[in-house]
């Protein structure tokens, strides 16, 4: 057992709040990162942790240390790729969440990665609503809307941008709305990816539209949304990246392409620490680039 090991299991206790959390995550036992734990505090002669049956709070020492070994581990990280002695062969699993949509695109490029990069293996758990990272054991996910958890470290990869759209057979149907506040008239298939109310939102110049659609069927995947829309059953609010092929081939029109409806951030989240694993961050380059394929930058109009 060395003062690295020890230091590694420090920072993924302090960030996960919980030995049994760090022990499911790494695969390493959990007595075994208790015996981390006490190395260091035997090493520096302090206690890095007051321990209760209930709960596991750090003390002042702890909070003076954990920068220190960032620091030395964003170090070792550094050296190792500089001096290349992992960089010829990017190995390991990395277990990935992400959304229904943006999973299936990148499982398509998935053959790129892994062309690159031949020992690298993925595990990938796609669907819409968030989990938690560490019990879930993900190394990195991707979310769509504001971060609320202030453990998790985030990079911005982009902006979701969402259009309106309905099949020609719909529209043949029901007629053509002239003006958003006439969608409550119409069939609506809301996307439920979250409680509470899902209102759809449209401005153009100084003019602000809030709509309550009328559900006929919501599902809290997008996938099964654009099922719904391409079924003729009624219009739907989807990401652009989802849509953009099926409006460009005529087998879904987009409405009111003249409003702006809001975007949303799309991020990749990890609990640290700030240094990767090389096979985790290969990942994290790869999702940048396969978001700048599919997403809007916040500094397109």
């Amino acid at each position: 057992m060395d003062l690295l090991s020890a230091l590694h299991s420090f920072v993924r206790v302090a960030a996960t709040g919980s030995f049994s959390a760090v022990s499911r995550e790494t695969g390493v036992s959990q007595p075994t990162i208790s015996r981390h734990i006490a190395l260091l505090e035997a090493h520096y002669g302090t206690t890095l942790f007051a321990r209760t049956t209930r709960s596991l709070m750090m003390t002042e020492d702890g909070r003076s240390l954990l920068p220190h070994a960032y620091e030395v581990l964003e170090i070792l990280e550094t050296a190792e790729t500089v001096l290349g002695r992992r960089r010829a062969s990017v190995s390991g699993l990395v277990r990935l969440g992400m959304t229904t949509a943006f999973g299936l695109y990148f499982t398509r490029r998935l053959g790129d990665l892994l062309e690159r990069h031949p020992d690298l293996s993925v595990e990938a758990v796609i669907r819409d609503g968030f989990g938690d990272l560490v019990e879930e054991g993900l190394d990195l996910a991707v979310r769509v809307g504001d971060i609320a958890e202030g453990s998790l470290i985030a990079r911005k990869l982009g902006v979701v941008r969402k259009w309106l759209v309905v099949s020609p057979a719909c529209l043949a149907r029901c007629g053509t709305p002239q003006h958003p506040r006439e969608l409550p008239e119409y069939p609506a298939i809301v996307y439920n990816y979250g409680g509470g109310r899902h209102d759809w939102h449209f401005f153009r110049d100084d003019e602000e539209s809030v709509i309550a659609p009328s559900t006929v069927f919501r599902a809290n995947s997008s996938e099964a949304v654009l099922c719904a829309v391409s079924a003729d059953v009624g219009i739907g609010l989807l990401p652009e990246f989802q849509v953009r092929d099926a409006v460009r081939e005529g087998r879904l029109v987009r409405l009111f392409a003249d409003w702006r409806i809001p975007d949303l951030p799309f991020y990749a989240v990890h609990t640290g620490p700030r240094t990767l694993p090389l096979r985790t961050r290969t990942v994290l380059d790869f999702l940048v680039e396969v978001s700048s394929e599919v997403l809007r930058d916040d500094r397109e109009p």
